[in-house]
């Protein structure tokens, strides 16, 4: 039990917990009134309570999985990614221009999210004992490549955008030279203006320019940056209060569609301030430490690999979330990890964080905080 005790880290739990705490009060305040938020019917704030839930179960049972039977299913984990990828785009549930759900019977979910895990599971296997030279790395940036491929034709920019960084921090931890990553990189940004014209819907090249011009189309395409430009401001050092929008107060994100997914954190900085925003960044920087922790005393490489890989698929999707809400990046229609409403994003957030927990309670004991080297 103190062995347990020692491998254990409690950051990584409580931080997401508390994340999960700001997505309840942060999703409940978008509905009308208390009533609303707690309709059995359809309440955000309930549904939010009940997903969390979920998660939370998702996150032990991961936790006490041995995150090394993983990778003995590594290669069917990957076919079966690349098989919901491709069913979603056949018979998935097409919304507002996009195929991105499967249904079975009452339940519904979004492939590309679980391909982040299905992704991270496949490649941490390839280069645990294998250096990213050659074929391997060929094979490495193949893999990747299909997966982020079938996402972005659903279209789905912004988990594309994660699992493309995910590859790049793998290899890079598996130790590619940054020469040859130097020269994909230049590879890749030669070929951009092709796949730009080719793979990149129009609504997204609307939002590239709405992001180069703000001024462009205020009441139009440019509304939803413009309306969560407005509540950043406006929510000042403290806020207005997580539940204003209850005492009579319209929230400037109200006519926002997505306020509780893809402009959650704006949402939060209306009701929270500064204060709420600084928390948030914090957790996650608080994830990201622990994380990276975790993978650098893993006690073998796949786990260092998928602890590494993991906690960049949570850190990476929430800077690229943050900074479509401040305006530093172009909107990509991606949530926060813990925070935005979504149930798949959120359970596969959760499973994250438990597999990341499962290696660190497989470490070797050493000294340092929490029992391990810092």
């Amino acid at each position: 039990m103190r062995t347990i005790r020692a491998r254990f880290e409690p950051a990584l739990p409580l931080a997401a917990l508390a994340l999960l705490g700001l997505g309840v009060l942060t999703v409940a305040s978008t509905e009308a009134s208390p009533r609303a938020a707690l309709d059995a019917a359809g309440g955000a704030g309930l549904r939010q309570i009940s997903l969390g839930g979920l998660g939370l179960a998702s996150m032990v049972v991961a936790a006490l999985l041995d995150y090394r039977l993983l990778r003995r299913f590594a290669q069917p984990v990957y076919l079966g990614t690349v098989a919901l990828l491709v069913a979603v785009l056949v018979v998935g549930l097409a919304t507002h221009g996009s195929r991105r759900w499967l249904e079975l019977g009452p339940v519904s979910f979004q492939p590309s999210e679980v391909a982040k895990l299905g992704l991270v599971t496949a490649l941490a296997a390839l280069l645990a004992d294998r250096l990213p030279r050659g074929a391997v790395l060929a094979l490495s940036t193949a893999l990747a490549g299909l997966v982020t491929a079938l996402v972005l034709v659903e279209p789905d920019t912004g988990t594309s955008l994660v699992l493309a960084m995910t590859w790049l921090t793998l290899t890079v931890a598996a130790g590619a030279r940054w020469r040859t990553i130097g020269m994909l990189l230049a590879l890749g940004c030669g070929v951009l203006p092709l796949l730009f014209a080719i793979a990149v819907p129009a609504y997204q090249r609307e939002r590239l320019a709405v992001f180069l011009d703000p001024a462009r189309d205020p009441l139009g395409s440019g509304f939803n940056l413009r309306q969560a430009e407005i509540a950043i401001g406006s929510g000042g050092l403290r806020g207005h209060g997580v539940f204003d929008a209850w005492g009579g107060t319209e929230s400037a994100l109200a006519h926002v569609a997505a306020r509780a997914s893809d402009f959650v954190f704006a949402q939060l900085a209306e009701d929270l301030g500064l204060a709420g925003t600084v928390a948030v960044v914090a957790l996650f920087g608080l994830i990201a430490w622990r994380g990276y922790t975790v993978a650098r005393t893993a006690s073998d490489e796949f786990g260092r690999l998928l602890a590494a890989g993991l906690t960049s698929v949570l850190v990476g999707q929430a800077a690229l979330h943050v900074a479509v809400n401040l305006r530093l990046f172009p909107a990509t229609g991606i949530t926060l990890p813990f925070v935005s409403a979504g149930g798949t994003s959120l359970i596969v957030a959760c499973t994250a964080i438990g597999l990341i927990e499962s290696v660190a309670l497989r470490r070797a004991p050493s000294r340092g905080w929490g029992g391990f080297r810092d």
